[in-house]
């Protein structure tokens, strides 16, 4: 995720945005708006605008990569099927030799 300023000749807009790729094609997603520079001044008593979004952008990148871990599923070629346990395999169209 990265922060996105839209500057206008009256205020300076706060995105917060994500690229994907959907069948191969990049696309960038607006995922939240912060507000304008005068509304987080106000609501931040003053505190800098750039740096308060910044570092939240951070935040939220970390938690989203923090939610996004492999799982590996523990396989053993070694371990036998039980006996009677239903299992199915589909082959489709596989020509056995």
């Amino acid at each position: 995720m990265r922060l996105k300023v839209s500057k206008s000749k009256n205020a300076a807009s706060f995105y917060v945005t994500k690229t994907i790729y959907e069948n191969g094609k990049e696309r960038t997603i607006t995922v939240e708006k912060l507000g304008t520079e005068k509304e987080l001044r106000e609501k931040l008593d003053g505190q800098d605008p750039y740096a308060w979004a910044k570092t939240y952008v951070s935040e939220l990148t970390a938690k989203e990569k923090e939610n996004q871990r492999e799982i590996l599923a523990p396989l053993s070629p070694i371990k036998q099927i039980e006996k009677n346990h239903p299992c199915l395999f589909n082959g489709g169209y596989l020509f056995l030799q």
